[in-house]
């Protein structure tokens, strides 16, 4: 077994063998996949609570929704706590630690798309050779540990690891990437232009050339809006209306509007698709943020030649399957062994924003 996995007890097995208790806290995607779970494998689930301001009556999948008061009082003080929702504000980031402090907490790591292979002891024994060559050629100590806890998380959904290995994105990117004023910048997975304005305040709103990829149209709108408010200060923007592949064409796409649109599993409507290499069109570019849910292999198979070619610092999203925390590094290797690969985990639980960021 690979020696810094710690943990001796998947989540799941966790719930079978508890005496405590089990209570949900949360409602929506997340709590119906893992009341599902309990109810095939005959685990009861003895309550839901959410946050006071959630709870006005409302009823969830046959529970009454409760305030967390209210369920000590009717349960007692002992209590197996399971956060069936994610976030990142830091409001409700100290609200689980504080629960963590006072109860057995866990977080069940559930996977952001179907997929026919997720953690567990049998996949870590499977890949433990890929998953060793990447932790021991990561860039430094705290991707190590990022790495570890990371799965050791997954494995046993306690909330420490994810508190204990967190730093802030933008200091990461300061630190490792170390932005210029004469980049030139893909931002794949554009959005409405959130990290297009990250970009500006770590470059003191300079850059040579920046190119933005979204192929959700809600999005997109809000893009092109950005996008021509920094064109009259003089700051050029391309905007592509597409999704990023390993091959130009069309995909099927659900477009939701929000962060999470995808080609994975989607069958909402068709978009156009291109790939790294044709919108870079030969430029030279410096720097990649890649956050295309879950095509990132894709991505990096259709940037083939510009990665190859100019090897631009990477910042590139590691969370959307599990095997991309030794795929994806793996990929890029391929391409250019000599990038250093750090990995970093920034606020949220469950273990999303969890990033691979790629410098020479």
């Amino acid at each position: 077994m690979l020696d810094f996995i710690t943990e001796k007890e998947i989540v799941w097995q966790v719930l079978k063998n508890t005496s405590k208790p089990i209570v949900l806290y949360g409602m929506g995607n997340g709590a119906d996949k893992i009341l599902d779970w309990c109810e095939a494998n005959g685990v009861k689930v003895h309550g839901v609570f959410a946050s006071d301001e959630f709870v006005r009556g409302q009823q969830f999948r046959g529970f009454t929704v409760e305030r967390y008061d209210a369920v000590k009082a009717r349960l007692g003080n002992d209590l197996l706590i399971v956060i069936a929702f994610a976030s990142e504000r830091p409001e409700v980031l100290m609200r689980f630690a504080e629960l963590d402090a006072e109860q057995q907490v866990i977080a069940p790591h559930l996977p952001l798309f179907d997929e026919r292979e997720t953690i567990s002891f049998a996949w870590l024994a499977k890949y433990a050779s890929e998953l060793r060559r990447v932790y021991d050629n990561l860039a430094d100590d705290w991707s190590r540990k990022v790495f570890a806890d990371v799965l050791n998380y997954k494995l046993s959904g306690k909330l420490h690891y994810l508190f204990s290995c967190a730093t802030k994105r933008e200091e990461d990117l300061r630190a490792l990437i170390k932005p210029g004023t004469d980049e030139s910048y893909l931002d794949l997975g554009a959005y409405t232009g959130d990290t297009l304005e990250e970009w500006g305040r770590l470059t003191d709103w300079r850059w040579r050339l920046a190119l933005a990829v979204e192929p959700d149209r809600r999005n997109c709108r809000k893009l092109r809006l950005l996008a021509e408010r920094l064109a009259q200060q003089g700051l050029p923007v391309e905007v592509y209306e597409s999704g990023i592949w390993s091959e130009a064409g069309e995909l099927s796409f659900s477009d939701s509007g929000g962060r999470q649109s995808t080609f994975v599993g989607a069958q909402k409507r068709t978009v156009p698709v291109t790939t790294i290499d044709e919108v870079a069109a030969g430029r030279p570019i410096s720097y990649i943020k890649m956050d295309v849910e879950g095509a990132e292999a894709q991505a990096i198979a259709g940037g083939r030649g510009t990665i190859a070619r100019y090897k631009p610092k990477i910042f590139m999203a590691a969370y959307h399957y599990d095997a991309d925390i030794f795929r994806l590094p793996m990929l890029l290797w391929k391409l250019v062994p000599e990038y250093k690969i750090y990995l970093r985990k920034h606020p949220y639980v469950p273990a999303w924003e969890l990033n691979f960021i790629c410098t020479l």
